[in-house]
């Protein structure tokens, strides 16, 4: 019944802009951030924020010049929390802050909304926003956002590539989806990829006809600092040998894990540290932070991704338990890491 009532006060702010001019709108169009903060917009409209110290935000929006006042409420549960507040007369609610933009002129078609921790309307995590117009007439429209706010130090998803293996030559549509978006790619990412894949692993652009040994990517990552409750710590100078091992039971081959260890060593090595910590990623974690869909649908998936911290000396952590994969048919396999910016 509670979920009924909600749905209808949001239809009565919907209902309410039939009565409003046709050419009425509001529109919440950016958030202007610091230098050092990373920004990112889903398909959605959702904006994932990277900030060391959660400092002010500032949040653009447009309406018509027939607009008389602009009204923002944030919650810190769900914007179906905002319609309640609105639908119980607005009366003072635990994590629900209102507030009429009082620098807001009548007839500007552009506002700033101001949102920080110490003004009560931003928190770390999830903050739902929604903005609401009066104009002229009476009437109302409204504009929602909503903003994910990420703590950390800054984190990549460094370097996944994405091998193809289909039984005999194939073309091969791939698309990934990571919720810190596709920041750098080759070949280039766009919508999506489609290649030509014979069984040896050769992949051949259809845009361009060049070759390629695997798909490139990176994205921000934002899922925090890393987690040492489970892993391994190893010893540095036995790494290669580590990994050897680890990825192997995970399913990847040879070349895979040589190209692997090319890369990641030497990156990990840059911190001259003498222990390092290693945990990995569950094939759940993985899809969730980075949905990936090829087509036609491979017959096997192997998807490796770890996370490391530079130890000064050896930490207790306890042992992970690793899945292993099996090959089989047209088999996709992809590798990366949790890589500091």
């Amino acid at each position: 019944m509670k979920k009924i009532i909600t749905l209808l006060v949001a239809a009565l702010f919907t209902a309410s802009s039939i009565f409003a001019a046709s050419y009425s709108s509001i529109k919440v169009n950016k958030l202007q951030s610091g230098d050092n903060n990373y920004v990112l917009e889903d398909e959605a409209g959702s904006i994932y924020l990277y900030d060391e110290t959660m400092g002010i935000q500032h949040i653009i929006g447009s309406v018509t010049s027939d607009c008389v006042s602009v009204r923002c409420i944030w919650s810190s549960t769900s914007i179906a929390s905002i319609w309640d507040y609105i639908l119980n007369g607005s009366k003072a609610t635990k994590g629900i802050d209102d507030f009429t933009l009082s620098k807001y002129t009548a007839g500007s078609t552009s506002f700033t909304y101001n949102a920080s921790e110490s003004l009560d309307n931003m928190q770390w995590g999830s903050n739902y926003y929604v903005f609401i117009a009066k104009f002229k007439d009476g009437s109302y429209k409204h504009s929602t956002l909503t903003l994910y706010i990420h703590q950390g130090s800054g984190y990549e998803r460094g370097k996944p590539v994405i091998y193809l293996y289909p039984q005999k030559k194939t073309t091969v549509s791939v698309k990934v989806s990571p919720k810190g978006g596709v920041t750098e790619s080759i070949p280039e990412y766009k919508n999506g990829w489609k290649v030509s894949a014979t069984p040896d692993g050769k992949l051949t652009d259809k845009k361009t006809g060049k070759e390629y040994p695997y798909l490139f990517w990176e994205s921000n990552d934002f899922t925090g600092e890393v987690d040492t409750s489970e892993g391994f710590v190893v010893e540095t100078a036995e790494l290669e040998k580590f990994f050897v091992e680890k990825l192997t039971f995970l399913g990847l081959n040879e070349k895979e894990i040589a190209d692997f260890n090319e890369f990641w060593i030497p990156e990990i090595n840059k911190s001259e540290k003498p222990y390092t910590f290693i945990t990995f990623n569950s094939m759940d974690k993985i899809n969730s932070e980075a949905p990936l869909v090829i087509s036609p649908k491979p017959d096997s998936i192997i998807r490796v991704y770890f996370e490391y911290l530079a130890l000064d000396e050896a930490i207790e952590t306890k042992e992970q338990t690793l899945t292993p994969a099996e090959r089989s048919g047209f088999a996709v396999v992809e590798w990366g890491g949790k890589k500091t910016k």
